[in-house]
């Protein structure tokens, strides 16, 4: 059978045909590039055949050339489908209102789960979800992707170490982790202090163990600043020793040095947003973007875009499709023309910054020196030597051969 199953969208139809010879007009009709199946013969006068309904025209036109009389006789496929619905209109309109409905229901929140967490978190988590915008009853299309929620949790929720958000159709599960604050074990293990880094002791305070370093002493890295064993270390080769090793406890603070090199450039670009923007409309299918609203483009020489994109589902599945929204952000490139004197004021702020993040926020910049200061190549290069004040001790375990 010519007809294939797959041509049923096409759309099919069956004429007749009376005349002398009628089998004539089909064979005409494939000359001229028509596609005729199911050709049979009624009797000497009268012949029927299927073609296809895209073809009509072209038959319609070749009866003007010829004596035959065509008739349609039936038609079947998507077309003919299509055209018996519409004269059903309560069907139609019925059908189409159905899919709408459960189209929409399927895009609500109906469920969100929240597994791992004490009930007090849970309800502030949940709190807080809802001013995102997740809860119950609420529409898909206006909340943010689940990676985006889960930073802001962590952002908003200072209680939460880890949290993970899965959407499956209209749920949401969310599984957190509590950040825990483990106190300080009473049993610490028996340890020295040494040093973490190399420097002039300042001050010493001890809360536990035996001191083995003065002010004014130089210290260098690994070196023993207060001992866990107390007394004389040989007294702890004896089994009746009154003196156990102990985890010392304590700060020493000494003085440091750090070394900085730093470069600006005198003439320097970069990128700033205006703060004028478009937004651009798109319907994803296809891996091929559709416009739908905006379609010309912005007059920006240069620009940023922001794509943020809406998945759709029909109750359970996603749909072949989505709704992209493109903030097209307008970009202005800066020029900057620093002094001398402005790039070392900035090669100094950006040295100290880098520092405060090395020795933290309790240590101490006690001074600063510029030991080299040059301009070449366009840059203003600064050499600096730091001293700082700042706690320099780590925790060393006590072997068993100490």
């Amino acid at each position: 059978m010519f007809y294939k199953r797959q041509n049923w969208f096409k759309g099919s139809c069956t004429i007749q045909v009376k005349g002398d010879f009628p089998e004539r007009f089909f064979d005409f009709c494939v000359r001229k590039g028509i596609q005729v199946w199911n050709v049979r013969r009624q009797n000497q006068t009268t012949c029927q055949g299927t073609i296809y309904v895209s073809d009509l025209s072209q038959i319609r036109r070749l009866k003007r050339e010829t004596i035959y009389k065509i008739r349609l006789q039936k038609g079947q496929g998507f077309p003919f489908l299509v055209k018996a619905t519409l004269r059903q209109k309560p069907l139609m309109i019925g059908s189409i209102l159905a899919v709408l409905f459960i189209f929409i229901l399927s895009n609500i929140v109906w469920k969100i789960e929240i597994e791992g967490l004490n009930e007090d978190l849970e309800r502030k988590v949940t709190k807080q979800l809802e001013s995102y915008g997740v809860y119950e009853g609420n529409f898909q299309w206006s909340l943010e992707s689940p990676g985006v929620l889960q930073r802001k949790l962590l952002e908003d929720i200072p209680e939460l170490l880890w949290v993970g958000i899965s959407k499956t159709g209209v749920s949401y599960h969310l599984e957190g982790v509590e950040k825990t604050i483990v106190e300080e074990s009473e049993n610490t293990p028996a340890s020295h202090l040494v040093a973490e880094k190399e420097g002039v002791v300042v001050d010493l305070y001890v809360e536990k163990g035996q001191p083995l370093v003065k002010q004014n002493d130089t210290v260098h890295v690994n070196e023993r600043l207060i001992s866990g064993i107390l007394g004389e270390e040989e007294e702890m080769e004896e089994k009746d020793s009154d003196n156990p090793p102990v985890a010392a406890e304590g700060e020493v603070i000494a003085k440091v040095w750090y070394r900085s090199e730093v470069a600006i450039p005198l003439r320097d670009s970069y990128g700033v947003l205006t703060g004028d923007s478009e937004n651009k409309y798109y319907v994803h299918a296809s891996n091929k973007l559709f416009p739908i609203w905006n379609f010309r483009n912005p007059d920006y020489h240069d620009y940023q875009i922001e794509v943020e994109e809406r998945s759709f589902y029909f109750l359970k599945w996603k749909l072949p499709f989505s709704f992209v929204k493109q903030t097209v952000y307008q970009k202005e490139k800066i020029e900057v023309d620093r002094t001398s004197k402005t790039a070392k004021t900035l090669a100094l702020q950006q040295s100290r910054r880098k520092l405060r993040q090395e020795i933290g926020v309790d240590g101490e910049i006690i001074d600063e020196k510029i030991l080299h200061e040059k301009e070449e190549n366009g840059k203003v290069k600064i050499t600096l030597y730091y001293t700082v004040e700042e706690d320099i001790v780590k925790r060393q375990p006590i072997s068993q051969g100490d």
